[in-house]
């Protein structure tokens, strides 16, 4: 726990470069504020000292450099399970593909707002180590409420009712996000997550759009792949699999 930091992802990345990502492995920096915490396209995401979780990750599993990216889905459905039980009210808690934790609206099944983001990013090490990635997340526990200068869209715990010490949502979170990234040595792993992460989304079945490098296309979302794609069906019936990229909902399905 550091009081204050740029970045706690790219603390860790620092310490990757010139650690042993074996004895680092698993290693956790929480801060109690960020002056320079970001998202993904390095955008901005600030919240007022202690009022959020805020914490990374630094992971060296062993896996193929392909399969990394799949420790964002397991944080994301890490936290969703945690909250379900907890969020008492109409909203619903769920992952929006990439990276984005949700509220939803139980009845409407519209999304209400964002709250929680996730940044991974794969990080070297010493010549010669495995792949190894560090995994942020930030979560809105008690910021932004009515009235604050928030970013557009973004909604906190404490907003729909929910009062929970960032200490203790963290503890939670972690022991279900090892329980995922254990369960990925197995054979099957992907096949649970896939299916924990369908089970939680708040993007499979919506028109969507994808924003990215070679373009911007309009589709439904019909499945998430087991390497973490998003696979969407177009207008003409062709099925494209998205690996990165902003995905926008338009539409509940």
């Amino acid at each position: 726990m550091v009081t204050e930091t740029g970045s706690t992802n790219a603390d860790l990345a620092d310490r990757s470069a010139t650690g042993d990502l074996g004895v680092l492995d698993g290693l956790v920096l929480r801060a109690h504020h960020q002056t320079a915490g970001r998202g993904r396209l390095d955008r901005r995401w600030d919240a007022p000292p202690g009022s959020n979780l805020l914490f990374s990750v630094l992971l060296s599993p062993g896996w193929p450099a392909e399969r990394l990216p799949l420790v964002t889905s397991c944080l994301a459905v890490s936290l969703v399970e945690v909250l379900e039980p907890l969020v008492e009210s109409d909203q619903l808690p769920a992952v929006k593909w990439p990276n984005d934790v949700l509220l939803v609206d139980r009845e409407t099944d519209s999304p209400t707002g964002k709250v929680a983001g996730i940044l991974a990013e794969l990080v070297g090490g010493r010549a010669g180590a495995d792949p190894a990635v560090v995994v942020g997340m930030g979560v809105n526990v008690g910021w932004p409420g009515p009235g604050d200068d928030a970013p557009p869209g973004a909604v906190s715990l404490a907003g729909v009712g929910l009062t929970i010490d960032p200490s203790d949502l963290l503890v939670r979170v972690l022991e279900t996000f090892e329980g995922y990234i254990s369960d990925m040595d197995s054979p099957d792993g992907p096949v649970r997550l896939r299916e924990a992460h369908l089970a939680r989304s708040a993007t499979v079945g919506r028109t969507v759009r994808a924003e990215g490098h070679e373009g911007d296309f309009v589709g439904i979302a019909l499945d998430v792949g087991l390497d973490g794609a998003l696979v969407i069906e177009l207008a003409d019936g062709s099925i494209v699999e998205v690996l990165a990229g902003d995905i926008v909902h338009l539409r509940a399905g």
